[in-house]
C-alpha cells in the first residue's frame, strides 16, 4: 500500500547505494562512515555534549540506510555515560528494504553488530511510528515512517542534537522548507546543536530565522564547508530522573512495566495482591489483535502501532509462548463487509498484515467471510508475564494505602508493613483498582467480567477465530468465550454464562459445539477493566502517581507500547507514542469533559 514511498533504490556502478526517485546519492562513496562521522558526530560535537547525562534524545531527518544511527549507536556504546539512554527519534519517508539496508551498511564491517541489530529489528513498510530496543547498548530508537510534517507534529520531544540528513535541498526542497525548520526549532532543547552536510544559503538563512546560530566549518572529502548550528537560549538544568518505582499490579500492564523498566535501567518493585497473572492476563490462550476502526484515524494508528510492537516483542523475546499465528475476524453484522473492505486497504498495516477472505475459507465457519490478520497471534499469557518479568521478584500482598514522605512515596499492606523510598507509583491493575481510592469514580472506569471455557476436542480449530465470540486453539482442544457482564465484579463459574458461551459457539460452528456440548468444561472468569470511550487511561493521575489501566480485551495488543509511553513521560523523555494518541488516553480528558 505503499509504492508511492518507495524510494526507488538502486546500487550505481560504483557500488553507491541511490534514489531513483530522488536523483541522489545515500552518502559519500568516498567513505560514507567517515562523513558521517565527521559531518554528523563530530558537528553536534559527539561524545562530549552527552556527558553526564542520564538520558539524551536525538532527532534525525532522513533514516536512509540507518548508516548515521549505526554510527552514533557504536559511539554511544563506547562512551557511554554510567547508566545513561539514548532515545532516538528519525523520520522516513521513503523505506528501503532490509536487504538493500544491509547491502550498503556491509561496506563497514566495524559497524557489523549495530547493523546487524538493526537489520534484526527492521520495520515493513507501513505508516506509523516503528520501536526498536537496543538494551544492551542502552538504546530506544523510533523511527516515523511518514511525511516530515507529519512526523514532527506527531513527536512532543524536545532533542538534544539534530542531524538534518535529507537528500539534496536541491532535489528535495520539501525536506528543507522555513515550516519544516520552524517545527525542528520547536522540538529542540535550548544549547542543543545541529548539524547538516549543506550550506546553501537558503538552508542558512532559513536555520536563523526559526533560531539557530549557524557557523560554517570545514567540510568531508570534496564538499568544502559543511554547517554546525545551535539553538538559542539558555540550557535548562535537567531534572533527575527517578531512581526507583513502585508497580501495582502483576497481570499483563504491570509485566510489561517491569520489562521497559528494565530496559531503562530503572529500578521497579512490583506489588501483586495473588501472584502474576491472576486476573483477566491469566487465561490459559489469549489473543494478540489490533482494535480494527474503519476511520484510517488516530486510534486506528495507535492500536496499529502497538500491534506491531508487541507481536515483534513477543517473537524476539519469547518464541515458545506463541500458540498460534494468524486469527480470522469474521462479519458479525452485514455493515462489517464495507467496514472491512475499507480496513485492509489502510496504510497503517504492511502488506500481508490484513487481507479479505470470502465464504469456504475458514475452514471452521465455512458460511462465514472476514478479515484475515496474517501476523496476529494467539498466546500463552503465563508465558508472556513470566518472559517480561525474566526472573523479577513478585512482592506478594495486597495494597492498603499510600502516603507521602520525605523521600518520596511509601505503601502499605494491609498486614501493616511498609515500603518506603518510591519516586512515583504506578497503578496498573485491572480489577484491583475498583478498591484504590477514588480513582474509579474520578476516571469513569468500569468492571466488566469475563468467563471463558475450555473443553477438549480430539480435532481443535484450524485457526484462532473471532465473530462477536472467540475461539483458541489449544493442543487438545480450545478455548472460547468470553461472556461481557458490565459493572460485575464477580468471578465465581457461572452456569449461565456457559449456556451463552455456548450458543454464541452453537452459532458460529454448529457442528463443533454440538460434539462438545457435554463437556467437560473448565472454565475461568475474570474482570476486566473498561472507560467510558473504550480507550486505556495511562498517565499521570497525581504528583508522582501514574496509572496504565483500562486496556479491557486488548492488554497483549496495547500493553508493551503503553509500558514505554508511560515511562518514557516519568523519566521526562518524548513518549514513544504520537501527540494526538497521548493526549487521547490521559487521564484527564474525563476530568476535562465533567468540568465543562
Amino acid at each position: 500500500p505503499m509504492s508511492e514511498h518507495d524510494p526507488e533504490l538502486y546500487f550505481a556502478e560504483d557500488g553507491a547505494p541511490r534514489s531513483g526517485r530522488f536523483g541522489d546519492i545515500y552518502y559519500s562513496l568516498q567513505d560514507g562512515l567517515s562523513e558521517s562521522r565527521a559531518v554528523f558526530l563530530t558537528g553536534c560535537h559527539m561524545p562530549d555534549i552527552w556527558t553526564h547525562r542520564s538520558d539524551f534524545t536525538l532527532l534525525e531527518l532522513g533514516f536512509g540506510t540507518g548508516l548515521n544511527i549505526a554510527a552514533v549507536m557504536a559511539l554511544w556504546a563506547e562512551t557511554r555515560p554510567n547508566g545513561g539512554h539514548l532515545h532516538i527519534f528519525s523520520i522516513e519517508g521513503f523505506l528501503m528494504s532490509a536487504a538493500d539496508a544491509g547491502k550498503a551498511l556491509a561496506a563497514w564491517p566495524e559497524l557489523a553488530p549495530f547493523a546487524e541489530a538493526l537489520l534484526e529489528q527492521w520495520p515493513k513498510v507501513r505508516r506509523g511510528f516503528h520501536y526498536m530496543d537496543f538494551p544492551q547498548w542502552g538504546v530506544s530508537l523510533t523511527l516515523g515512517l511518514m511525511d516530515v510534517r507529519a512526523a514532527l507534529n506527531a513527536w512532543e520531544g524536545r532533542a538534544d542534537a539534530v542531524f538534518l540528513d535529507g537528500f539534496s535541498p536541491a532535489l528535495n526542497p520539501d525536506m528543507w522548507a522555513d515550516d519544516v525548520f520552524a517545527l525542528i526549532a520547536d522540538r529542540t532543547r535550548a544549547g542543543a546543536r545541529l548539524a547538516t552536510f549543506t550550506v546553501a544559503g537558503f538552508v542558512r538563512r532559513g536555520l536563523q530565522a526559526a533560531g539557530f546560530a549557524v557557523e560554517k566549518c570545514p567540510g568531508f572529502g570534496r564538499k568544502r564547508e559543511r554547517l554546525e548550528a545551535v539553538f538559542a537560549g539558555e540550557a535548562s538544568p535537567i531534572s533527575p530522573r527517578p531512581e526507583k518505582l513502585a508497580v501495582i499490579g502483576a497481570g499483563i500492564a504491570g509485566c510489561a512495566l517491569v520489562h521497559e523498566a528494565r530496559q531503562l535501567g530503572l529500578h521497579v518493585d512490583l506489588f501483586e495482591a495473588h501472584e502474576a497473572g491472576a486476573g483477566a492476563s491469566g487465561n490459559a490462550a489469549a489473543l494478540v489483535t489490533p482494535r480494527l476502526d474503519a476511520g484510517d484515524n488516530d486510534i486506528s494508528a495507535l492500536f496499529a502501532d502497538a500491534f506491531a510492537y508487541a507481536t515483534g516483542l513477543y517473537r524476539r523475546l519469547c518464541p515458545e509462548a506463541i500458540l498460534g499465528e494468524g486469527v480470522q475476524q469474521c462479519e458479525a453484522t452485514p455493515r462489517d463487509t464495507s467496514r472491512f473492505e475499507r480496513i485492509v486497504k489502510q496504510t497503517l498495516f504492511a502488506a500481508g498484515d490484513l487481507a479479505l477472505f470470502g465464504a469456504g475459507e475458514a475452514a471452521d465457519m465455512p458460511q462465514a467471510s472476514g478479515i484475515r490478520l496474517d501476523t496476529a497471534l494467539w498466546v500463552k499469557p503465563v508465558g508472556i508475564l513470566q518472559a517480561l518479568l525474566d526472573a523479577q521478584p513478585v512482592i506478594s500482598g495486597a495494597i492498603a494505602g499510600y502516603r507521602r514522605i520525605d523521600d518520596g512515596y511509601c505503601l502499605e499492606t494491609p498486614s501493616g508493613e511498609v515500603h518506603t523510598g518510591y519516586d512515583a507509583v504506578i497503578f496498573a491493575c485491572g480489577d484491583g483498582i475498583f478498591d484504590l481510592m477514588d480513582y474509579q469514580t474520578r476516571y469513569d472506569l468500569r468492571p466488566v467480567r469475563g468467563q471463558v471455557e475450555i473443553v477438549t476436542d480430539p480435532v481443535p480449530p484450524a485457526s484462532a477465530l473471532s465473530w462477536g465470540g472467540y475461539a483458541i486453539p489449544l493442543a487438545d482442544g480450545f478455548l472460547f468465550g468470553a461472556t461481557h457482564e458490565r459493572e460485575d465484579r464477580g468471578t465465581e463459574l457461572r452456569e449461565a454464562d456457559r449456556a451463552r458461551n455456548l450458543d454464541s459457539l452453537a452459532r458460529a460452528m454448529p457442528d463443533r459445539a454440538a460434539r462438545i456440548v457435554a463437556g467437560p468444561f473448565d472454565s475461568r472468569a475474570s474482570i476486566r477493566v473498561m472507560t467510558r470511550d473504550y480507550l486505556p487511561v495511562i498517565g499521570q493521575a497525581d504528583e508522582g502517581i501514574y496509572l496504565l489501566t483500562g486496556l479491557g480485551a486488548r492488554g497483549f495488543c496495547l500493553a508493551p507500547l503503553l509500558a514505554k509511553a508511560l515511562l518514557n513521560q516519568i523519566i521526562g523523555v518524548p513518549s514513544a507514542l504520537p501527540l494526538v494518541a497521548k493526549n487521547l488516553l490521559d487521564p484527564r480528558r474525563f476530568l476535562a469533559r465533567d468540568n465543562v
